[in-house]
């Protein structure tokens, strides 16, 4: 993949040849509309803690296990109690209080035990198997593999890794997927193609204009030439996409009622883009972002043992910020994207001595928007079993590929036929998680 700094690094015509892909010529991301749905793959790297997000908080083990890290039943005098989402078993971390307003939609799902069953406690080996969707780290990521198999009508952004540069597994592979950082963060750049190449500046863009020429003159040369030159010129489509989108953006009119607005974190960053894309009607139809709190929480997973405000986590709350505002961004738009949010594993049931919890196994999920059904999947009902801890761990309940397979069933319109090339080796099972 492609990386704006590494485009910031060459000249036109390095930057051309190095666009082609390790393993022969690379393809642009030309695909279908997927009758204008989008899917949206949100990543807690680290391995975010599903007792701590969603809280059991009626069940007595709870507190047992948890003496330090036990966040209070909801409607108690303490200022951050767990906010009620009428279920009978969990409810919501107080810093996640605003994706309440999703729930009471009816928009947003809850998977609380989710992860690769036949997957460890190993962050690396979980993220790459995740990402390809089966335990082999050789194949491509499992959303490239879609836009491989589903056909469609050409566009270099039905794919996207937003918000950062840094590869996302899910969306790596044969299909080659821009990586744009933010706003302003997807241009092409080199000193030497300015009007006064020793100020510095390079305003104008002529590197992008260079490339722009190159792009559309017929060349007489070597297949793979005339392959970069294709190429070269969907990079230029692509940076002229995003600018146009960009500059017709506003922020919906609800969202600022509300006071809502995006944050400058990856997440912010990465939603703003993708609402910039998406109501600017670019047929966006996977994306990647990384929503990075310090989910891996060996230690300090709040702040302290006794304070009143120990569970105040800013982090949190700017990420639910973020999705709430752009829940309320795209307006009647969000019927047509879903967003899932996932992690690797998660935690612990025991809390460590360190107020911190460690690797575990079932973590949490949840998704938004579409045909998202307002619903708490299967999960465990109770910390304990026969009188034993459930081995210190929340066991996978929920397989991680039947909620995307049937995301990209039941909203994207894919044929189930191809789940199991989408997912090797895994016999899917529908949950009716989506409507």
């Amino acid at each position: 993949m492609r990386t704006r700094r590494e485009f910031l690094k060459s000249s036109a015509f390095t930057t051309a040849a190095s666009i082609a892909g390790v393993a022969g010529a690379p393809q642009f991301a030309f695909g279908q509309s997927s009758n204008g749905k989008t899917l949206i793959k949100v990543f807690m790297r680290g391995g975010a803690d599903g007792l701590h997000l969603f809280p059991p908080t009626i069940d007595p083990f709870y507190r047992e296990y948890r003496p330090n890290l036990a966040i209070e039943e909801p409607n108690q005098q303490d200022s951050y109690t767990a906010v009620d989402l009428g279920h009978s078993y969990r409810a919501l971390n107080p810093n996640l209080e605003l994706l309440k307003e999703i729930w009471d939609d009816g928009r947003l799902m809850i998977a609380p035990a989710t992860a690769l069953p036949e997957g460890n406690r190993s962050h690396f080996d979980n993220q790459r198997w995740i990402g390809t969707g089966a335990q082999d780290n050789y194949i491509d990521g499992y959303l490239n593999r879609y836009m491989q198999l589903v056909p469609g009508v050409e566009h270099s952004l039905r794919g996207a890794i937003l918000g950062k540069t840094s590869r996302s597994r899910e969306i790596s592979g044969e299909v080659t997927i821009p990586a744009i950082s933010g706003e302003g963060g997807f241009d092409v750049s080199n000193r030497w193609f300015c009007t006064d190449p020793t100020s510095g500046a390079c305003a104008e863009h002529e590197l992008t204009e260079y490339m722009r020429g190159f792009g559309t003159t017929e060349v007489n040369g070597s297949p793979m030439e005339q392959y970069i030159r294709d190429n070269q010129f969907s990079t230029v489509e692509a940076i002229d996409e995003v600018a146009g989108a960009e500059s017709s953006y506003t922020l919906s009119g609800a969202a600022v009622a509300q006071g809502l607005d995006y944050s400058e974190t990856q997440t912010g960053r990465g939603l703003k883009v993708a609402a910039q894309l998406l109501k600017g009607n670019v047929p966006l139809e996977v994306a990647c972002i990384d929503w990075n709190v310090g989910w891996d929480s060996h230690s300090n997973q709040i702040t302290s043992a006794t304070a009143n405000d120990r569970f105040v986590n800013a982090d949190l709350q700017t990420g639910a910020r973020d999705f709430l505002t752009f829940y309320k961004d795209l307006g009647e738009l969000i019927d047509d994207v879903v967003v899932i949010v996932g992690t690797e594993f998660g935690r612990t049931v025991l809390e460590n001595g360190s107020l911190g919890t460690d690797h575990g196994h079932g973590g949490p999920w949840f998704a938004f928007g579409g045909p998202t059904n307002k619903i708490m999947a299967d999960d465990v009902s109770s910390l304990e079993m026969n009188g034993l801890l459930l081995n210190r761990y929340i066991p996978t309940v929920t397989n991680y590929r039947d909620i995307l397979g049937e995301i990209m069933i039941r909203h994207m319109g894919m044929s189930d036929t191809l789940v199991d090339s989408i997912f090797p080796g895994h016999d899917f099972t529908d949950l009716g998680l989506f409507a």
